[in-house]
């Protein structure tokens, strides 16, 4: 059996608390659930944009962040800028690593006579290369820049760093004293990028954009990312001036030429109305930039990209930006359409999520026809991508047919390793997709592709919940509730929340002479298939449950006598004044299963009817027996599959108040709070019983469960039992008991 959560605790014997009645703790937080069969190989991870179409955390895994990036763009310029004669673990050590002072010596020992370089330093081959051909230029810059960097960087993101402006800007004059005293322009432009950044890191904005337009004619050096590491300073400063479409213009120039700055200048690129675009689309020079500016209002726009991709597409129809805004629009649609005819959560997504999106139908056949006048047009700089797009967008619309075959023409046509992976994972969601009749030759089918096709053994996560939504919807649709549910959800929820259509068409199921392979999945309970006396065993809880004697034991009948241990043992007729579901019970007592309780419990009942001299004892033994199969009891387990701790807390089900709603399962969880049905029998046991000690425990037991039921359902709370118990059978030895061994009933005797 299935325990969670700790016991619900009384007092020491009938502790009554407080216990706040209402919803659960925390935000009710519903995540989206659909289909995606789109994998990021399908586009290359360092196209302008890529990001937003693959996520940052798959760009980063597969490329690295943007500063790492940084890092190695800037390594690999020094390496090619010094002819490629050092090894670039010597340069990051020599530009990153090394102090001042290790600087210093190989300045002293190009500029002082007879000084040398130490063999340490010299085995440093960028260092070696400096010495050699004299490069003091590089090494006083390198010095400069080990002054720059505290006032640029920080390692504490949330360190409050102090600006000394005067530090920095004696600073940037000795940058550019240094920068007109350099005859190398490759070294100047190095400079121009420290001066610029202590200028707008230091919130100089104006002096930024003053220092850019002064120092850049100055530089006359071959084409560097530092040029547009040097434009983004320049974009981020005008941009805080309030000059939004010339820092666009130059957020754009950035993303179009720089790799590694891209995530910034994206995330920095703001347009705020019209006007501002149409000033920023003026001021570009070429349709490549163009393209850049559409690209990136799309990348950042939360609607359609359509309309962008057909401008871009007319400026230049080979720009890789339509790729990426392609997948983006293929990811988004399948996000809202994939298989939504038969996906289970399609409630929960609308609800939610308003998911689909209204309009997403008619949205759909635009996407469409343009990837078709683009594939007719031949035109695109990767056609095989756009021919299996057209493709999945008919399988994202629910015509899986017409995908089958649109994959089926292309096939062989598609020589790219990722593309041909990628179709053949399309083809196969189209094939599960497809199936429109249950019989037993499509279940093999389906078993057989679960357990051997080598798309769905690699990516289970994505192809095992697309499936068995699928069947669910085909099993309901040929009214099959049980195998239907088995395929949404595992057994153990039946369980925690049973229900009578389901068992019933199991139990049918169960009882056919084969079983094919897909049924026998369903079926699979761990190492084991779940059997016919699982399922009467779980009927005769149920009616248990209801309190339903003879048709239990009727249903536990149809389970061999011999197999009814095998489910469980437990003591509901033990007698406990406290409440305590873990507690340890006593070896003398007598443990039975549950058809053995149904036994004992018929003929408890039958012989309290037939002799009423006796009959208390008999229904006191029954109340104990519904008492401690309740909620509150240690055999909870007789009448229900699972127990948690937290659920006489949490929120009910307004129309089934022992329903409570619980995210880990399906239907809910079932409990069985209510204890009206053994507060009935204490009620009968102290009117039938001629023992004073046998009434005023049955009173006791009587308050137990009243005090239970206001627990449960709220309302006013009573003390009537209480009041009887205190009134009527102050002189018994159980009442002396019971008043020393309960300190709340205690305290209310002395009220």
């Amino acid at each position: 059996m299935i325990v969670s959560g700790l016991t619900l605790l009384a007092c020491t014997c009938l502790y009554f608390w407080p216990i706040p009645l209402g919803g659960d703790c925390g935000p009710n937080l519903q995540e989206f659930k659909g289909f995606s069969f789109l994998r990021s190989t399908i586009i290359n991870g360092a196209t302008a944009g890529a990001p937003y179409v693959l996520g940052f955390d798959v760009l980063y895994e597969r490329y690295g962040v943007q500063k790492t990036n940084m890092m190695q763009d800037n390594l690999d310029e020094w390496h090619s800028r010094y002819c490629a004669k050092a090894e670039k673990a010597d340069i990051y050590a020599v530009v990153y690593d090394w102090p001042k002072s290790d600087l210093e010596e190989v300045i002293n020992g190009i500029t002082v006579k007879n000084y040398g370089l130490s063999p340490y330093l010299r085995q440093n081959t960028f260092a070696a290369y400096l010495y050699r051909y004299g490069c003091t230029e590089t090494l006083r810059y390198l010095q400069y820049t080990r002054d720059v960097e505290p006032h640029v960087t920080s390692t504490d993101p949330w360190e409050d760093r102090p600006s000394n402006l005067a530090i920095i800007n004696s600073l940037i004059i000795r940058g550019r004293d240094e920068f007109m005293n350099c005859a190398s322009h490759y070294i100047r432009l190095r400079y121009a990028f420290q001066i610029i950044r202590l200028a707008h890191y230091s919130r100089q904005y104006n002096r930024t954009v003053e220092l850019y337009d002064w120092l850049m004619p100055k530089v006359d050096n071959d084409p560097s990312l530092i040029e547009y590491w040097i434009l983004g300073h320049r974009a981020g400063a005008l941009q805080a001036l309030g000059r939004y479409p010339e820092a666009a213009y130059d957020y754009a120039k950035v993303f179009l030429n720089c790799p590694s700055k891209r995530e910034s200048a994206l995330q920095s690129f703001r347009i705020r109305s019209d006007e501002e675009w149409q000033a920023t689309y003026t001021l570009c020079r070429s349709d490549q930039e163009r393209a850049t500016l559409y690209a990136m209002r799309a990348y950042l726009d939360r609607s359609r990209a359509l309309e962008e991709m057909k401008l871009i597409y007319e400026l230049d129809p080979k720009m890789e930006y339509l790729d990426v805004l392609l997948v983006r629009e293929m990811r988004r649609l399948e996000k809202q359409l994939l298989g939504l005819e038969f996906n289970k959560n399609r409630e929960q997504n609308k609800r939610y999520h308003k998911i689909p999106q209204p309009g997403i139908d008619d949205y759909l056949i635009q996407v469409q026809d343009f990837v078709q006048k683009v594939n007719s047009e031949k035109k695109t700089s990767n056609p095989e991508l756009w021919a299996i797009a057209e493709g999945y967008l008919e399988m994202v619309s629910g015509d899986f047919y017409a995908a089958i075959k649109s994959f089926e023409r292309i096939e062989d046509s598609i020589k790219d390793e990722a593309l041909q992976e990628q179709l053949k994972i399309f083809m196969l969601g189209a094939q599960i997709g497809a199936y429109q009749e249950v019989d037993d030759d499509m279940e093999d089918e389906v078993a057989n592709m679960m357990r051997s096709n080598e798309f769905f053994l690699r990516f289970p996560s994505k192809f095992e919940p697309y499936t068995r939504d699928k069947l669910g919807w085909l099993y309901k649709r040929y009214k099959m509730p049980g195998k239907a549910f088995l395929s949404y959800y595992p057994f153990r929820d039946l369980k925690v929340n049973p229900r009578e259509t389901e068992l019933n068409d199991l139990l049918a199921m169960l009882q056919q002479r084969r079983l094919n392979r897909m049924e026998r999945n369903l079926l699979k309970q761990g190492d084991t298939l779940l059997t016919v006396n699982d399922i009467h065993m779980l009927k005769a809880t149920v009616l248990l449950d209801q309190y339903q004697l003879a048709a239990a034991l009727e249903e536990m009948k149809k389970i061999d006598r011999n197999a009814w241990t095998d489910y469980g043992v437990w003591a509901p007729f033990v007698e406990r004044f406290h409440d305590c579901v873990h507690c340890p019970i006593r070896d003398t007592v007598t443990f039975l299963n549950r058809g053995e309780i149904i036994e004992r419990m018929l003929d408890l009942e039958y012989r309290a009817l037939a002799n009423r001299l006796e009959g208390g004892v008999f229904f006191y033994q029954m109340g104990l027996a519904y008492y401690n199969m309740s909620y509150f009891g240690s055999a909870w387990q007789v009448m229900d599959n699972f127990r948690s701790g937290s659920s006489l807390k949490r929120r009910k089900n307004a129309q089934d108040p022992n329903l409570v709603p619980d995210e880990r399962f399906a239907l809910g969880n079932r409990e069985h709070f209510d204890c009206t049905q053994a507060l009935n029998y204490f009620n009968m046991a102290r009117q039938f019983t001629g023992s004073r000690e046998i009434a005023a425990r049955a009173t006791f037991m009587a308050a137990r469960c009243e005090q239970n039921n206001f627990y449960w359902r709220g309302g006013t709370r009573t003390y009537e039992n209480f009041e009887i118990l205190k009134r009527d059978y102050a002189d018994t030895q159980f009442y002396a008991r019971i008043v020393a061994e309960c300190k709340y009933f205690k305290f209310y005797t002395a009220r």
